[in-house]
């Protein structure tokens, strides 16, 4: 895998310029530069996830359909699956699944929005679907809700926004900002690279949403509708989109927001003049997808540290090739994070690249399952000839400094604590803290036999780490 630097971005934490980073004891991830303010021979890198195959029912059935989305409720992981409706699977372990009896019948795309905010127990659980008919009606079509006590029963709510998103729309609660937040499709029918993400923000998800009308306004969201906030670029294939986002807030650490974005590579008859279309010989929407991974510190302003697969495609005669879609939402387990994804083996719009490949893969298709070490998505990475990092000036609150690293076996790492001026503290410094070598999701710093830094607490601090073949991956003041 390759190392990727990522732009420079300013620190939101910080009440402002120069102010120490608030961070108390919340979990900070190096998802970019906020907590580098100087380094040598450091990068940021993406990690990919790791692939486990995939995943079938408690009667070896192999699952498939569109991944709306995965929740946990009372202990049990809920695998959404379907685009006209949603079968339900539940799992212990995130990886073994057994099917329900549940099926929740309501339009097109529906996803389902396990509501930690909602003070109102009948109203737990959120569904959104679209609904429209040939041709649109703009005075009943779009997206519409419901609310539900069990998941299972829902009282539709009408609708929320008058448009056809054709994509699944995402609803999350963000505390930091204390609104819900949508994200979906904004279609710019003028350009190559016409599937945008947009974003709204509303206070009740289940009134309408908020939208900017235009007299140009028709069947579906466009930029001029919704503030879009990714989109395919100058360095991106030029005919390319982006086809779904999988957006999803990071409840492990603070300020973090990860988007698992479907990157689709259109083919045309000129450039792909071997691609059979379908019985009827009409040329439709056909072309690769992959997934790749954009991060962002306040869900508005994103950056792609990679443009690298976060997960590599299947091969020609595996049942997951040349199509990948991430389906929103992240489970944990242990060390472990999994995601769900899912392939048809053939392009969009369901075409075989080539004929010689037509047979050459025994099954197609399915819902595969990704793992990732706990806030592993990115790390502060040095290679074997060493380097170090000093963090700006934060505050924080806790008695112990742990980490979230890995050196293996052969690297080593080292903390110095600093006052503002970058001096060390006593007590504090390189030479009196114990070295750090292994891989960790949560080790304690130690100088000198001693971890409790309470005294330092509430008091302007510098971090500085000395590392050989290491990857930093996150850090935690804590009491603990």
């Amino acid at each position: 895998m390759r190392y990727f630097r990522l732009f420079v971005l300013a620190p939101i934490l910080c009440a402002a310029h120069g102010a120490p980073l608030e961070i108390a004891g919340h979990k900070q991830l190096f998802i970019d530069q906020r907590f580098i303010a100087d380094s040598h021979n450091v990068v940021l890198h993406m990690n990919q996830g790791q692939k486990l195959g995939a995943i079938a029912d408690e009667q070896g059935r192999r699952i498939q359909g569109h991944v709306s989305g995965v929740w946990e409720d009372q202990g049990k992981i809920r695998l959404y699956i379907g685009a006209d409706d949603l079968a339900v699977y539940e799992s212990d372990d995130g990886q073994h699944f057994t099917r329900t009896t549940t099926n929740i019948a309501n339009g097109f795309f529906p996803t389902i929005f396990l509501d930690a905010h909602e003070p109102d127990p009948a109203r737990k659980y959120k569904l959104f679907w679209l609904q429209w008919k040939e041709p649109f009606d703009p005075k009943t079509d779009g997206v519409y809700a419901g609310y539900s006590a069990d998941g299972v029963t829902f009282t539709d709510v009408g609708r929320v926004l008058p448009f056809y998103t054709d994509n699944p729309t995402l609803v999350y609660w963000d505390a930091r900002i204390e609104k819900y937040l949508i994200y979906t499709r904004a279609l710019a029918r003028d350009s190559e690279n016409q599937r945008r993400i947009a974003r709204i923000e509303t206070d009740d998800v289940l009134k309408p949403w908020p939208y900017t009308p235009t007299e140009k306004d028709g069947m579906f969201l466009t930029p001029d509708n919704a503030r879009v906030v990714l989109a395919a670029d100058a360095v991106d294939n030029p005919h390319s989109d982006i086809y779904y986002n999988a957006a999803t807030l990071y409840p492990w650490a603070q300020d973090a927001y990860f988007m698992f974005t479907s990157q689709f590579r259109h083919f045309s008859p000129d450039r792909n003049p071997y691609i059979r279309p379908r019985t009827n010989g009409q040329w439709e929407d056909f072309g690769l997808l992959e997934v790749q991974m954009a991060v962002s510190r306040d869900g508005i302003a994103w950056s792609r540290p990679s443009r690298e697969p976060y997960f590599p495609t299947g091969l020609a005669d595996e049942w997951d090739r040349w199509y990948a879609v991430m389906g929103p939402g992240i489970v944990k387990r242990g060390n472990y994070l999994y995601q769900y994804y899912v392939s048809t083996g053939r392009t969009h719009d369901s075409v075989v690249v080539r004929p010689e490949y037509d047979n050459v893969a025994t099954e197609l298709g399915g819902v595969g399952v990704v793992k990732q070490r706990l806030d592993g998505y990115m790390s502060a990475d040095v290679d074997h000839l060493g380097g170090w990092l000093e963090t700006p000036e934060i505050h924080f609150k806790g008695k112990h400094l742990r980490l979230n690293i890995d050196t293996g076996a052969m690297g080593t790492a080292l903390v110095e604590l600093r006052d503002a001026t970058g001096k060390p503290l006593p007590g504090f410094s390189l030479q009196d803290c114990e070295e750090i070598a292994g891989n960790y999701i949560d080790q304690a710093v130690y100088w000198k036999g001693n971890k409790n830094i309470a005294e330092l607490a509430d008091t302007p601090i510098k971090m500085y780490f000395q590392l050989s073949r290491a990857k930093l991956f996150a850090f935690q003041f804590t009491d603990e």
